[in-house]
């Protein structure tokens, strides 16, 4: 089967180069972040923070100024089974950025459990859900990353995509954004509410529909999903400075 060859459509500022822009502009005050690995998104974060990864490879300074930074080396679903970042942090999280296992079931969990911790007003940011290639979609990093009739060897984004096509169905009160991001997307979910049930009342039943290494659908997840230039995005112009909107409760 030949791989699909969407790479064009991926061109914008890189996701790490964007995420910075977006804490420049927007000023959280609390961050928190699933998928850590090298810290190349963590560093970037100013504010209070907390997070999450199974095993930390960082070889850089990811503190920087930040006044506190809590790290947890372990699952996300064993992080939520026994705390919150709004407890530690006493505050909701304003800024969130979920890229943890590449894997749909694993990020559809860390979106309702990040909700939670959210305002209204807070963000969430979702990385690979704009994947370029099929063949990277596979559930099976080892065959992802094979070379022969891959158009991106080496790159494995998962099918974490699907959740974008699952919030959109099932949560039509988000507004979800997708971008051009290099090299696999960034979305950017804003309008949360973090007292909505519906994807966790739902749950069992997504997954009872769900499609593992569907090609079908992925090409119709291309020919439908609407996607905003990253130069369009224009965060700042869209929301509020964090520190000027007020105490959080």
């Amino acid at each position: 089967m030949k791989d699909a060859n969407h790479g064009p459509d991926v061109v914008g500022k890189s996701y790490l180069e964007t995420i910075a822009d977006i804490h420049s502009a927007l000023r959280p005050r609390s961050y928190f972040e699933v998928g850590v690995q090298f810290g190349n998104t963590l560093e970037l974060a100013k504010c209070e923070t907390v997070a999450v990864d199974p095993y930390f490879v960082c070889a850089k300074n990811i503190i920087g100024s930040k006044p506190r930074c809590f790290l947890y080396q372990q699952t996300s679903d064993d992080f939520f089974k026994k705390t919150r970042p709004s407890k530690i942090l006493g505050k909701p999280v304003d800024l969130a950025f979920l890229d943890g296992m590449h894997l749909f079931e694993f990020l559809l969990r860390d979106f309702i459990n990040t909700e939670r911790e959210c305002a209204e007003g807070s963000i969430i940011l979702l990385h690979d859900c704009l994947p370029p290639g099929y063949k990277m979609t596979t559930r099976d990093m080892k065959t992802a990353i094979e070379p022969a009739d891959n158009n991106f060897p080496g790159w494995w984004a998962g099918d974490v995509w699907k959740v974008v096509p699952t919030l959109l169905k099932y949560r039509p009160d988000l507004s979800v954004t997708v971008t051009d991001c290099a090299p696999t997307g960034l979305v950017v979910v804003t309008n949360l509410n973090p007292e909505s049930t519906v994807l966790q009342d739902a749950y069992d039943d997504i997954l009872k529909t769900f499609k593992a290494d569907n090609r079908d659908e992925y090409d119709d997840y291309w020919k439908s999903v609407k996607i905003v230039r990253e130069t369009a995005l224009n965060i700042a112009a869209r929301h509020r400075p964090f520190d000027g909107c007020g105490k959080s409760s």
